[in-house]
């Protein structure tokens, strides 16, 4: 199992997001915790990441309750994480 760090998790998330917005995605439809990349990562490692993004103002998302259970989702990336994915 290959390890990431949080800046290498939150940089799949958003190249991923990034395809999605140019059409380019092999996974189009594929929900976060199952990106190839982080398959193996702790959800609660991947949650974290997500949180961050929104919070940052990366990426158009949110996170849903549903009892003890929370759901992250994001429809797109923000001006700024096109700008910030675009100059990496």
């Amino acid at each position: 199992m290959e390890k990431y760090t949080d800046d290498q998790i939150r940089e799949i998330i958003l190249l991923e997001y990034y395809k999605r917005s140019k059409g380019k995605s092999k996974n189009p439809e594929m929900h976060i915790y199952n990106f190839p990349q982080l398959k193996e990562i702790n959800n609660k490692v991947i949650f974290q990441s997500i949180k961050y993004l929104i919070d940052e103002n990366l990426v158009r998302g949110g996170i849903d309750e549903d009892g003890n259970h929370s759901f992250p989702w994001i429809t797109r990336l923000t001006p700024e994480g096109i700008k910030l994915v675009e100059e990496k």
